[in-house]
């Protein structure tokens, strides 16, 4: 895998093409949240709901890409980053891939309040990095860096990772405006039947 050229290819995502692979990121990760947050009971209240996310999640589409509204990109924005949870060392685990998810939420809307940034490459590599750290925590006790590194690169999630940013980067990268069929393919895309980049699915059928 070439990953400087794939790089490349994201960081010509400028403008409203940027965001939105950013939002698809956080669209995808957004199972292991949901999953995170509901086992929060006793914080009822205080975090969301799965369909409280879900709806913001659709907000930032709505305000980020499809009808661009700056004033309410910093309403969502100062509820989005309230739900980060902290990421200190006695965090449980499940804390780490949602806040992920919310931080690359966080880096969408921001793109479109200031597009002068390019926000995408760092995107691509915070998704990848929330599945090098699951497969560490589930399949990497007792291995070496060189076996740890083998299992990231071989890994079927991180190679359905790829596979993902890389369909998503050429569908935005031919598209020539955000308009209601390309938004309903980034989105279709981006939840992938509602199984996350981690592998995590709340689907009970």
């Amino acid at each position: 895998m070439n990953w400087q050229k794939f790089h490349k290819r994201i960081q010509g995502l400028k403008g409203w093409r940027g965001g939105a692979f950013i939002l698809a990121l956080a669209e995808r990760a957004v199972p292991n949240a949901q999953l995170y947050f509901s086992a929060q009971e006793s914080a009822a209240g205080t975090w969301p709901s799965p369909e409280d996310l879900a709806a913001r999640v659709d907000s930032v589409w709505q305000h980020l890409i499809a009808k661009p509204n700056e004033e309410e990109l910093i309403l969502l924005l100062d509820q989005v980053t309230d739900w980060i949870p902290d990421t200190d060392e006695d965090a449980p685990y499940g804390a780490f891939p949602t806040a992920d998810c919310l931080e690359l939420m966080e880096q969408a809307l921001l793109s479109g309040i200031n597009q002068e940034q390019a926000r995408a490459v760092a995107a691509s590599q915070r998704s990848m990095a929330t599945i090098t750290q699951f497969l560490e925590v589930s399949e990497g006790d007792g291995l070496s860096e060189d076996e740890l590194i083998k299992l990231f690169d071989r890994h079927p999630l991180m190679q359905r990772e790829y596979s993902f940013q890389e369909e998503l980067c050429d569908l935005l990268r031919t598209a020539n405006s955000p308009a209601d069929k390309l938004l309903t393919e980034l989105r279709t895309l981006a939840r992938d039947e509602g199984v996350s980049n981690i592998g995590i699915s709340l689907d009970t059928d």
